[in-house]
């Protein structure tokens, strides 16, 4: 019973209200940015939806500290203080991760273009039909990685190309979890679709509003729940012993008067107030 209290399913309904809450610091700035590129599209004419995802890259700094609150209350079973971690994540990974959205900005738009243009023309041609299908999972490869991609940031002191090169390794090493999180995370689009085809008036804007303010959250949180013991199993574990600094400071007392008891011609060495036999 207390395996599951401590379970990540669990965890995320007894700390719901601290992860909503972090998932809004993310999806708030994602919709303000989202909604700048919607409001320069129409002003400028170039009403498309590729220039609207271009919000996805200066909110995804916010995304390091959603990440951040998920990997601390769902797989180290710890509950830090909210804000300050959320935003120490942030801070500490702001520019890396600009980068990170800018690639997953491009995975994004790139196959959204590529899988429509493929579907289209395979609507006259069979053989695109198979086009199309090897895209699609050289897409979802990409999609893979990217769940791997800001764990690793926030956690590991790794170069650019380390992490990418490892993500890209963990998509065939650990692929069973890599499909149970891909089929999780299906269910919750084919949701989060299935409720916008069905929202008529005013209710759609009920429906988006519920959207944006969860779909980031459970996608991270299933994701980084899913995927984080084969990432700590491959490359190392995300926490670390709790240190006992006056420990720490007796044992380097000691190893000074070792050391300094190694230079000395006498049989004596003065230890914690005593006099013992070397």
């Amino acid at each position: 019973m207390n395996k599951f209290k401590q379970s990540a399913f669990s965890r995320f309904f007894r700390f719901f209200p601290k992860l909503f809450t972090a998932g809004l610091m993310y999806s708030v700035p994602l919709a303000v940015f989202t909604g700048i590129f919607v409001l320069i599209s129409y002003l400028t004419g170039f009403n498309n939806v590729i220039i609207w995802g271009l919000g996805l890259i200066p909110s995804f700094p916010f995304y390091a500290g959603l990440v951040m609150i998920i990997r601390k209350y769902a797989v180290e079973k710890q509950e830090p203080p909210l804000f300050k971690t959320f935003f120490t994540a942030v801070k500490d990974n702001l520019k890396r991760f600009l980068i990170h959205g800018v690639v997953l900005y491009m995975i994004i738009a790139f196959g959204m273009f590529a899988i429509l243009y493929y579907y289209t023309l395979s609507q006259t041609d069979v053989v695109f039909g198979s086009v199309l299908t090897i895209y699609m999972i050289f897409v979802a490869i990409l999609i893979v990685m990217m769940f791997y991609v800001p764990i690793m940031e926030i956690t590991y002191e790794l170069k650019l190309k380390d992490i990418y090169k490892n993500a890209f390794l963990l998509v065939f090493g650990k692929i069973l979890r890599n499909l149970i999180a891909l089929v999780f995370l299906a269910a919750v689009t084919a949701v989060t679709i299935l409720a916008f085809v069905f929202s008529r008036d005013a209710m759609y804007f009920v429906t988006l509003a519920i959207v944006v303010a969860l779909y980031p959250l459970l996608y991270s949180y299933i994701s980084t729940a899913i995927i984080s013991k084969g990432l700590q199993d491959s490359v190392g574990s995300f926490s670390t012993k709790p240190i006992d600094e006056k420990k720490i400071e007796e044992q380097r007392e000691q190893d000074a008067i070792v050391a300094a008891s190694d230079t000395s011609d006498s049989d004596y060495v003065f230890v914690n107030g005593r006099m013992i036999k070397k």
